[in-house]
C-alpha cells in the first residue's frame, strides 16, 4: 500500500520523475531554458553530463548551478517553479528564454530584462489574484545589468513583456492592436508565470530574455531557417551571460556584510 505524499514531498517526485535526477543533485541556483542547445552547450562547458527525462537537466556542483530545459508554455513553466520552491535550499532561478520584440528600438540579438510581464495565461491565476502583477526579483535584476553593462560594453534594454498562452497570436489583429497600445516591449509564453509562482512560493526569481524574431516587422516572423540561425549566432553569448549572473548571485551571499 502506497504512502500518501504531502505536497512537498509530491513535488520532489515531480521533479525526480520529470528530470531522472536524484533532488541531492540540484544546486541553489538554478538556469531554466527552453531548448537543448542550452543544455548541450552547458554541459560541454561545465564538463557535465546531460540527463535526459521529460525534461533534461545538467548539474554542475563546482558552481552549486543546475540548468533545466522545461520546454515551452506556461503550464510547464508553473509546474517547474512549483517543484523547485521545494527544494531544500533553493536561492534563485533565472529563465535564459527567447521573446518576440514589440518595440521599434529592439533588433535579433538584444537581451531584455524585464520588469514586470502582462499576466495573458492561464496558471498564474492559480498562484496570485489577477491584480496582482507580476514582477521579477529587483536584487537579480540589478545583477543581469550590472553583468551585461560590464561583459558586453552596453546598457541593456528592459521594460514590460507579455505572456501569454495564445500561440498564433501573430495572425490577429485586435490582439496586435493591444500590444501596440499598451506599449509592450517584447512578447513570450513563460515569464508571467515564473514571476507570478516564484513570487507566491518565495523563490527570487529573474529572465535574461533574448530577441529572436520581430514578428510585427515585415519578413519578422521566426521560421525554421531563421531559428537556427539565432541558435548559431546568439545563444552561447547568451547562456554565458546567465552563468556570470549566477556567478555574481553566489558571491554575493557569500561575501560578508559590512
Amino acid at each position: 500500500m502506497s504512502t500518501e505524499l504531502r505536497p512537498d514531498s509530491y513535488a520532489r517526485h515531480t521533479l525526480e520523475r520529470y528530470t531522472g535526477s536524484s533532488v541531492k543533485d540540484f544546486g541553489s541556483h538554478i538556469l531554466l531554458c527552453n531548448f537543448h542547445r542550452y543544455i548541450d552547450d552547458f554541459a560541454r562547458i561545465t564538463g557535465n553530463p546531460v540527463q535526459r527525462g521529460h525534461w533534461s537537466v545538467v548539474h554542475d556542483r563546482k558552481r552549486d548551478l543546475s540548468i533545466i530545459n522545461h520546454g515551452v508554455g506556461s503550464p510547464s513553466a508553473g509546474i517547474v517553479m512549483h517543484c523547485l520552491s521545494f527544494l531544500d535550499d533553493i536561492k534563485c532561478v533565472l529563465m535564459l528564454g527567447m521573446c518576440g520584440g514589440i518595440d521599434d528600438v529592439l533588433e535579433i540579438g538584444d537581451i531584455i530584462i524585464p520588469t514586470a510581464s502582462i499576466r495573458d495565461e492561464g496558471t498564474s491565476p492559480h498562484y496570485l489574484p489577477k491584480d496582482v502583477p507580476a514582477l521579477p526579483s529587483i536584487h537579480l535584476n540589478r545583477i543581469c545589468e550590472q553583468v551585461i553593462t560590464s561583459e558586453l560594453k552596453m546598457l541593456p534594454k528592459s521594460g514590460i513583456l507579455m505572456t501569454t498562452d495564445y500561440r498564433m497570436w501573430e495572425f490577429d489583429p485586435e490582439f496586435i492592436e493591444y500590444i501596440r497600445k499598451h506599449r509592450i516591449m517584447a512578447i513570450d509564453m513563460e515569464i508571467a508565470t515564473l514571476f507570478a509562482v516564484g513570487y507566491a512560493l518565495n523563490v527570487p526569481t529573474g529572465a535574461m530574455m533574448l530577441v529572436s524574431d520581430l514578428p510585427l516587422k515585415k519578413g519578422g516572423i521566426k521560421s525554421k531557417d531563421s531559428a537556427e540561425e539565432i541558435f548559431l549566432t546568439y545563444t552561447q553569448e547568451h547562456l554565458q551571460m546567465g552563468l556570470k549572473v549566477m556567478e555574481t548571485a553566489c558571491l554575493e551571499r557569500k561575501a560578508p556584510l559590512g
